[in-house]
């Protein structure tokens, strides 16, 4: 089985922004991280479309290489 690997993350938020995910989360019945979880995965789901979608459409293959990847 494989185990998961987890990263953490912090940063700092606007205090309104968070009043805004602390309201959320108490109306909801959930916590920040649940929500926070949930945000990340739809964003990076649709930015992994997308960039599917260009590399397809392009013919360009980022890991191919001797690219000019950093």
């Amino acid at each position: 089985m494989a185990r998961d690997s987890k990263t953490e993350i912090s940063f700092e938020v606007d205090r309104e922004e968070c009043a805004v995910l602390d309201g959320y989360c108490n109306a909801r019945g959930v916590s920040r991280t649940a929500v926070m979880r949930r945000i990340l995965k739809e964003w990076s789901t649709l930015e992994l479309s997308a960039a599917v979608s260009i590399i397809r459409t392009t013919g360009v293959n980022p890991m191919r290489p001797g690219t000019d990847r950093d």
